[in-house]
């Protein structure tokens, strides 16, 4: 993952403005004029809220949210269409945090970090009481920060066992920062237990990636079975319940039977936008490079483009 930055022209046009008037009122000290590299001004994602603010636009959200990715079926795709919305939010402005949940750090390493590059997991955060600003580490964008994690967070199932409120540490570690985020999003592992049933206590929203076969149909019963329990036994509800297709094939018939199944017992939570299968999300996620970085004009930057449309209809920026 690179630095992400944004030419002049290109600023100008998610601000919903000209070239000519960013310059203009750059000029007359109405925005801010920003660094210089050979001659050419540069723009960074985090500076967007700023310039709304002075433009008199509305800021990119109204309210706070955390979203957690999460199925029990493995293969889904999950992880890597979360480290990529993520980053594209960052692209666009928001403050963002991740939080790896999986011990074997695969949306760590789809961020290109290396597992050795940090000493602390949510592991030393639930288990040892450790300040979870003390576990968040940078990336090269200033507002995408991440918790990670590696082999080091595998105890923390079993040491939460045996501990008091174990369902609810999690939540309580992000309360105290928790604002100082657009979006707090995690990447679960495919599997019940105590770290994700933290991870979903500690959210308001739900997204499910499914593929387009019945086993992921399946999968899917047993997740709302669990969220019932869960819904019941917590006092707990959901804001937002979010499913979605990916790797979707719509030449395959298979496929098309298996949306039209989902469209017909799960119409209230399906999404309108398909992640469509494309090699090239594979191959940025094993590179450690954003689908927006690595093929910025391809259909799996488009479909998570549009996907954030979905969620955000009303961002103040033309995207």
């Amino acid at each position: 993952m690179e630095t992400p930055l944004y030419t002049a022209k290109e600023f100008a046009s998610l601000l919903g403005i000209s070239k000519a008037a960013l310059l203009k009122m750059e000029a007359d000290g109405i925005l801010p004029v920003p660094q210089k590299n050979d001659g050419m001004r540069e723009y960074l994602p985090h500076d967007i809220p700023t310039y709304l603010k002075l433009l008199g636009k509305p800021p990119l959200l109204s309210t706070k949210r955390r979203q957690i990715f999460l199925n029990f079926k493995g293969g889904t795709g999950k992880t890597s269409i979360s480290a990529f919305y993520a980053f594209r939010l960052a692209q666009l402005g928001m403050n963002i945090l991740m939080i790896d949940l999986d011990p074997q750090g695969h949306l760590t390493q789809c961020l290109g970090i290396d597992h050795s590059s940090f000493e602390a997991t949510l592991y030393n955060v639930l288990i040892e009481r450790m300040e979870i600003e003390d576990v968040i580490i940078d990336t090269k964008m200033k507002n995408l920060k991440l918790i990670p994690a590696n082999l080091d967070l595998s105890p923390v199932e079993l040491s939460l066992t045996s501990m008091n409120a174990r369902e609810l540490r999690l939540k309580k570690a992000l309360a105290p920062i928790q604002d100082n985020y657009d979006i707090i999003i995690m990447d679960a592992s495919p599997s019940i237990g105590l770290l994700n049933l933290n991870g979903i206590l500690a959210s308001n929203e739900l997204f499910v990636p499914v593929l387009a076969d019945f086993l992921s149909y399946h999968g899917l019963k047993i997740l709302f079975e669990t969220l019932t329990t869960i819904e019941e036994d917590f006092d707990f509800l959901l804001d937002n319940i979010y499913i979605f297709l990916n790797h979707f094939n719509a030449s395959h018939n298979i496929c098309l039977r298996a949306k039209e199944a989902l469209e017909k017992h799960y119409s209230n939570y399906l999404m309108k936008t398909i992640i469509r299968q494309d090699t090239k999300i594979a191959e940025a996620a094993s590179m450690g490079m954003p689908i927006h970085q690595y093929a910025p004009n391809n259909r799996g930057s488009s479909d998570i483009n549009s996907f954030i449309k979905e969620i955000f209809p009303n961002l103040p920026i033309a995207f």
